[in-house]
Parts: C-alpha cells; sequence; structure tokens
C-alpha cells in the first residue's frame, strides 16, 4: 500500500470514529462497561478536560470516593476533591457522607431513564 492510500484508509478509520462519537452525543448517554452515565453533553463538552476527565471517570465508578477517583485518573486526592466539589456545585454531580467519607455520584437532576 503506498503512502497516500495508508493515509486515505486513516482518514476514513477517524471518519468513523467521529461518526460513532456524534451518534453517543445524540443519544445523550455515555456508556462505559456496565455503568451507563448520563451527562448533558452539550454542557459536559464545554467543561474544561479536566474536569471533563473528572466526571468521566466517575462515570466509570457509578459512585466513588475522592480517592478512587483519584486513582482512575492519576492525579492526587486534593486535586480530584477540588474538581469533585466544583462540579456538585456545577450540578452535574452530587455527594453523600457515609461514615467518614463523602461519596459522589451523578446529580438526581442528571439522570434522565
Amino acid at each position: 500500500m503506498t503512502s497516500r492510500e495508508e493515509l486515505h484508509e486513516r482518514i476514513k478509520e477517524i471518519e468513523r470514529r467521529l461518526d460513532r462519537i456524534e451518534r453517543a452525543l445524540r443519544i445523550g448517554d455515555y456508556g462505559l462497561g456496565d455503568q451507563r452515565f448520563q451527562v448533558y453533553f452539550g454542557n459536559a463538552l464545554e467543561l474544561p478536560d479536566s474536569l471533563r476527565r473528572t466526571l468521566f471517570a466517575l462515570g466509570e465508578l457509578g459512585e466513588a470516593t475522592a480517592e478512587e477517583v483519584a486513582e482512575r485518573t492519576g492525579r492526587t486526592r486534593s486535586v480530584e476533591t477540588i474538581y469533585l466539589n466544583q462540579l456538585v456545585r456545577m450540578g452535574f454531580l452530587s455527594r453523600e457522607r457515609k461514615g467518614r467519607k463523602i461519596y459522589f455520584k451523578q446529580a438526581a437532576s442528571l439522570e434522565t431513564r
């Protein structure tokens, strides 16, 4: 295969991936494993990458502490605590104290099903 043909195939693969992403955005669900994390994508896509990464990491976990989210993102617990609390203030997440730990999860107002 020539370099030009390889480039053409690569572009077609990128277009297929973008089509899949656009379909997912229209549906409004970000499916991750057995968990379905539903968000308002119009708003989520406007978030800074740092907050979006935290939001999607929590989506994979369902409900988690800042420490569990930090393990998923590779950042420190204190940084994730700041981001998670900011997402709570913005209405994307809710938090609940269970014993000595605080758990974060998708805000009830975002659940569409």
